[in-house]
């Protein structure tokens, strides 16, 4: 097992689930994790859970809700406040919504957690990664249809019927053309950038407003789905093991193969609009 002590981890959303797994796999190696979670009770239940498992008191507890860009900020300030150094940056949090939802800053709500707060509170924490480095940056990333593309004239599904599943696989679409350009950008400077997929595990993403059906489709097929500690080594092999301390730019699945994404993902000129349009949304440009 690689030894994580005097390096430092922050996962978001990691109150439950492959977030959760991720931190207490991280903890165990002996890692410094910070936990990014939106409910302040229940990320101090999973905090208390993982320091338990782990037998690693330094696991800490930063409350966010990363719908609000506001709060994202915040919550990068306080980051810094509390740590000078970060060596692996996990952006786990996401959501599968069956209603559009717009948030507080005018954004469809799926657009605004699965991939502008990640591109944002990457941004955000980009000097003290490279500060830190050698650091990693790991994007979660299921793009369930290859042949997404990412509508750039209607992000808040505001000319189209809106499909939760339609957002959901755009959005993450347009986190791996994020993760793709900024690989590109960080070459040379010891942050490496991949995404991980993890397979089909038990999750509670989208639980709260899944339709019935698909319920039940879960629940008679939960028997055979991977737990989420499960899924979580993939995920951990990634983001601690040396062999890839310099490999970045990177899809990558089950036995540590390449998937291939969306063909949008490798259009130069989508990739850029992309990048902007996402700087534009976050108030970086």
């Amino acid at each position: 097992m690689t030894d994580l002590t005097d390096k430092i981890a922050l996962v978001t959303g990691a109150n439950s689930g492959l977030g959760k797994a991720t931190a207490t796999g991280l903890a165990k190696m002996g890692a410094t994790v910070v936990m990014i979670c939106r409910s302040r009770e229940r990320g101090e239940a999973a905090q208390r859970d993982i320091i338990q498992q782990a037998g690693n008191q330094n696991v800490h507890l930063l409350q966010a809700d990363l719908s609000v860009q506001a709060e994202v900020r915040r919550v990068a300030d306080e980051f810094k406040g509390r740590f000078n150094q970060l060596h692996l940056l996990v952006n786990n949090a996401g959501v599968t919504l069956y209603e559009r939802q717009i948030t507080s800053d005018g954004i469809e709500a799926t657009m605004a957690i699965n991939h502008l707060a990640s591109f944002l509170l990457t941004h955000l924490l980009l000097d003290v990664l490279q500060a830190s480095a050698p650091a990693r940056i790991i994007n979660i990333n299921t793009v369930p249809w290859r042949n997404t593309t990412v509508h750039f004239d209607d992000l808040h599904f505001e000319k189209r019927k809106f499909s939760g599943f339609a957002a959901y696989s755009e959005t993450k679409t347009a986190n791996l053309m994020f993760t793709f350009e900024l690989a590109r950008r960080l070459q040379g400077t010891g942050v490496t950038v991949n995404a991980v997929h993890p397979g089909v595990f038990k999750s509670n993403l989208g639980k709260q407003n899944r339709p019935r059906p698909f319920s039940l489709m879960l629940w008679l097929f939960n028997p055979f789905i991977a737990t989420p500690e499960q899924a979580a080594e993939r995920v951990i092999h990634v983001a601690a093991s040396p062999e890839w301390a310099a490999q970045t730019g990177r899809y990558v699945g089950k036995g540590e193969k390449d998937i291939q994404p969306p063909p949008q993902c490798r259009d130069d000129d989508a990739v850029q609009q992309l990048w902007e349009v996402s700087q534009r949304m976050t108030g970086l440009a």
